[in-house]
Order: C-alpha cells, then structure tokens, then sequence
C-alpha cells in the first residue's frame, strides 16, 4: 500500500521547486491555471509544467485577487508553510492512500 509523502517531506520538495521556478508560478486566480502545479509521483513532488497532461490535475495556489512581485511570492509561501498545500495534496489523493 502506497503511504502518502509526510508533511515535512513534501514542504521541503516544494521549497526546492519554488526554488528553480519562483514560488509564484504555483498560483493563479480562481478559472486560470498556473505556469506549474504540483504533483507527487510515488515519493517525489514534480512540478508539472502547461501543455503537461497531468498539469490540470496537480496542485497550485489559488488567489481571490491577482498579485505580483513580492505579495504573490509571500501569499504562496504563506500556502505552502500553513499547511493548505499539504492538505489539498491529500485530499486530492484520498482515494489513492485509503481504497
């Protein structure tokens, strides 16, 4: 049975990913779709690019408002340390660690 990634394994992949994309290519308005969103292959959190098959159905921040610069970049920071990002990783994969 396939164990969903801990917590602190999963925030510590993202960091990287923000790291080699910028965090705000992870986000975008509600009825848009970001430069990246996340997905978990097996252990790995992969950062899915558009034109990507699975790109509609990985994870990103999604934002009431548009923001830019330094405001996204904290907004997808504070998503991902609160535990949002964590929490919508698992309830996308409910099905995949409990059936």
């Amino acid at each position: 049975m396939t164990q969903p990634l801990s917590q602190d394994a999963f925030d510590r992949q993202v960091e990287v990913l923000f790291s080699a994309h910028g965090a705000g290519a992870f986000a975008a308005c509600a009825g848009a779709l970001p430069d990246f969103t996340l997905f978990v292959d097996g252990e790995h959190v992969v950062a899915e690019p558009q034109g990507s098959p699975r790109h509609r159905y990985g994870a990103y921040c999604e934002l009431e408002e548009p923001l830019t610069g330094e405001a996204l970049e904290v907004r997808v920071r504070r998503w991902l340390r609160g535990g949002e990002a964590y929490t919508l990783y698992l309830s996308m994969n409910v099905c995949r660690y409990s059936c």
